[in-house]
């Protein structure tokens, strides 16, 4: 190749490279192209490769070169300067736009005709002219003065309003330098000034500034500059948006004052939207409520009802406000700590120009000072605060009446005590506040399954009273019994915590025409005793006067103490299943009580009253001991028994020496390492949150197993449970109870299994008792069941024949005392 085919590189053509651009010379004879290396680069010519005009006219997309050719020879033949765009596809495949100028010369002292010219790369330009044409529609229509400059800060493109605002409607002002097209004013020099920032740190700047309107008055704009960026993300110029701001500074200026004002102002002032929601409230309403900003935005105005007023008295309001517009008047509301006082209050709707509800605005004073209504001390003597039930004051005297008037009338009436479930787990695993929700929103749907006529109380904490007058039929009341339950059992709602509770009720009836208040009292209690007794969540009705109460626990204790000398408390066991596969994966181990008067008494039954008598550690620390010998018999003798499942109660935690215990019997029986898995039940987790990780921890290195049991009843956090070694989350047996009939309780379990899974923890449903529910678990993703779908608990005989492989099955012998 001849090497002056390849130009020297000139000082212009570096100049020319920075805007991707060379220079070209055609030999119009030979068709021979002489260009520096700048150009090569551009076509993706090597710099010792002999060039033609037909390469190059093969480098151009087939649809464009006819015109290329045709500009050409035009130019051949008329010697007048040509400029074309064209398209060229790169070595990657990709469409790249190039603009080239050239003119017609004679070479000076020869006859040869020469073509010379310049090449562009003009692809980001057509892009951005592409882009600037594609929302063309949408610019033009737009108030807003909006361009488009390129980092030389050329004007490429600019909307109506934009031109019309800088003097150059209907000219062409594409490609001028910006100051020349707009002068110099506070909108040149802001975009001069923030070219760094915008441009090569790709900031967005937003300013105002101040401009003179046609009138020669000062209007307020808004300026707005966003980098653009090309399909790389490279930043290739700037789009200006303006708006005029003058009508909106105006109003943030006086909504400032206004603001000083609302917020000076000794008077309360509360502001909803149109549907009543409060949105916003000012410091002296929160001095004079106690609420603070936080308690009532998002809630409505009625958290502030005292219950004073008829329902009549808010209709009047509301229609009186709906229709003039405003209303004033003097209301009694109730403050967050209870106390009812009154207000002067004023309350005003807000329109738009349509006539369109915005807001309610109302202003208030506190009137209380000035006088108190004659009913207001008897209310709170008589009723209680927190739900705005009767209290046990009123309570006693309308349960007094009632049974003046059942002697009168000679009817029958019924008192019953209602007990919230393990209310204290809710009160220690969420806030107290939480707690007093709960308590309003039971005593609510209570309130809704009762007759008007009857009484329905708070006597203390978690516990109610209902008197339910003129019975005709005894078995009225436990259908009114099943149906508080039944009211109870779907969940609450309560500051976005999802809380379920039972609740365990006693019933009692003025059998006798003479028995006073006091003792009516003390069979409900007894009966309520009996149902906690037998494990909570049920209804007991007394047959005759208890007969002291405590000698009957002290009783009790004593024949527990007895069974102990005599062995009647024994360890039984029964087996839980995968769910996938229904193979026995575990044995679960629980103590029993054979007692001669009430038969085999289940755990739930008796571990309440051993723990009040402090028996609850012995049998607890006996049930441990029995399961860690028989699993290392079982072992020993080659049965698949590779998880022995035991419940640690309370005392054997708070105690403190449970993890060397467990060493210990790990090391009299060695062959229970990695198989036995102790039970927690989540209320311990609430209690003892600190003590109980310390144990956790220690039992993992042991190699023991741990499960959280009970789930559901407090609703562990998933971060609590990240934290700790657990093995096995076991779903309360009440929600698996109810689980084929309540779609709430379906919901519970389903998300604690999505939680489990998402933590890599295995669910286990204990309580199952159904092939329904089996079968529903399996769907909704639990991994194992125990319960007495598989039969009752059995003695380590027979779950011996039912697991051992070698031996053939036979029917399970009862246990009998």
């Amino acid at each position: 190749m001849d090497q002056t085919d390849v130009k020297p590189t000139t000082a212009t053509d570096e100049v020319l490279s920075l805007i991707q651009a060379a220079r070209w010379e055609l030999e119009l004879a030979t068709g021979r192209i002489y260009a520096p290396k700048t150009w090569r680069d551009l076509w993706g010519f090597s710099p010792d490769e002999t060039i033609d005009r037909n390469d190059v006219i093969r480098r151009i997309l087939p649809t464009d070169r006819e015109q290329v050719l045709a500009a050409l020879q035009h130019a051949r033949e008329t010697s007048e300067p040509i400029r074309i765009r064209f398209r060229v596809p790169d070595t990657n495949g990709e469409i790249r736009w190039f603009e080239s100028t050239g003119q017609m010369k004679t070479t000076e002292g020869s006859l040869t005709n020469r073509m010379y010219g310049v090449v562009m790369d003009i692809t980001e330009r057509c892009k951005v002219e592409q882009a600037l044409a594609r929302y063309a529609d949408i610019v033009s229509s737009s108030p807003d003065r909006i361009a488009y400059v390129d980092r030389g800060c050329h004007l490429l493109a600019a909307n109506t309003p934009f031109l019309r605002a800088a003097g150059h409607a209907g000219e062409i002002v594409a490609g001028r330098p910006f100051k020349d097209a707009c002068g110099k004013g506070p909108l040149t020099a802001l975009l001069y000034s923030s070219l760094g920032r915008c441009l090569d740190q790709g900031d967005i700047i937003v300013e105002d500034i101040q401009e003179l309107g046609r009138d020669a008055r000062p209007r307020d704009a808004e300026v707005r500059l966003f980098p653009h960026r090309d399909d790389q993300g490279v930043v290739n110029g700037i789009v200006i948006n303006i708006r005029d701001v003058t009508k909106v500074r105006e109003t943030e200026r006086r909504l400032l004052q206004s603001a000083a004002v609302y917020a000076s102002t000794s008077e309360g002032v509360v502001i909803t939207d149109a549907g009543g929601t409060i949105v916003a409230v000012n410091s002296a309403f929160s001095q004079i409520t106690g609420y603070t900003e936080a308690d009532v935005i998002g809630n409505k105005p009625n958290l502030l009802n005292s219950q004073w007023h008829p329902k009549s008295f808010f209709i009047s309001m509301w229609r009186r406000l709906l229709r003039h517009g405003f209303w004033q008047g003097e209301i009694w509301n109730r403050r967050k700590d209870g106390e009812i006082y009154r207000q002067k209050l004023t309350i005003r709707r807000v329109v738009d120009p349509r006539g369109r509800v915005l807001n309610f605005v109302g202003v208030f004073a506190d009137r209380s000072a000035a006088s108190t209504p004659p009913q207001r001390a008897e209310h709170l003597i008589h009723y209680d605060a927190l739900t705005k039930l009767p209290n046990l004051l009123l309570f006693e005297s309308r349960l007094e009446h009632a049974l003046e008037l059942g002697r009168h009338k000679e009817t029958k009436i019924a008192a019953l005590l209602l007990d919230l479930d393990r209310f204290s787990n809710i009160n220690d695993s969420l806030e107290h506040h939480i707690g007093d929700e709960l308590l309003r929103a039971v005593a609510m749907r209570l309130r809704e399954v009762i007759r008007p006529a009857d009484t329905l109380a708070r006597l203390r904490a978690d516990q109610f009273g209902l008197i339910i007058e003129e019975i005709y039929e005894e078995d009225e009341i436990a259908e009114i019994a099943r149906r508080l339950q039944s009211s109870l059992r779907a969940a609450f709602w309560v500051e976005g915590h999802e809380v379920f509770v039972t609740v365990s009720i006693g019933i009692a009836f003025n059998d006798d025409a003479n028995i006073d208040r006091g003792t009516l009292i003390a069979r409900t209690e007894s009966a309520l005793r009996m149902v906690k007794r037998r494990g909570r969540n049920g209804f007991r009705i007394a047959t005759s006067e208890p007969s002291e109460p405590r000698s009957d626990q002290q009783h009790m204790a004593a024949q527990m103490r007895a069974g102990l000398r005599n062995h009647e408390f024994q360890v039984l066991y029964r087996r839980g299943f995968d769910l996938l596969d229904k193979r026995c994966i575990l044995v679960q181990a629980r103590l029993h009580w054979a007692q001669q008067e009430l038969g085999l008494v289940t755990p739930e039954r008796f571990l309440t009253l051993a723990n009040d008598m402090g028996l609850a550690l012995e049998l607890s620390q006996l049930t441990l001991r029995t399961a860690c010998r028989q699993l290392q018999t079982w072992v020993a003798q080659g049965l698949p028994v590779t998880c022995l499942s035991v419940a640690i109660s309370e005392t054997q935690l708070i105690r403190g020496d449970l993890v060397p215990t467990v060493a210990q019997l790990i090391e009299e029986h060695p062959l229970t390492a990695h198989r036995l898995e102790l039970e927690f039940s989540e209320a311990l987790l609430f209690k003892h949150r600190e003590q109980i990780a310390e144990i956790f921890v220690g039992l993992n290195r042991l190699g023991v197993m741990t499960t959280l049991s009970e789930v559901g009843g407090g609703w562990t956090a998933p971060a609590v449970l990240q934290r700790l070694p657990i093995k096995t989350l076991s779903i309360h047996a009440d929600f698996i109870e109810c689980l084929t009939d309540s779609v709430h309780d379906q919901a519970v379990v389903q998300a604690i299994i999505n939680m489990a899974q998402a933590l890599n923890l295995t669910t286990r449903a204990d309580g199952v008792r159904s092939d329904k529910q089996f079968n529903l678990l399996s769907t909704l993703g639990c991994n194992e069941a125990v319960g007495d779908l598989w039969g009752e608990p059995r003695s380590a005989e027979d779950i011996q024949i039912l697991i051992d492989p070698n031996k053939p099955p036979t029917r399970p012998r009862p246990y009998r005392s």
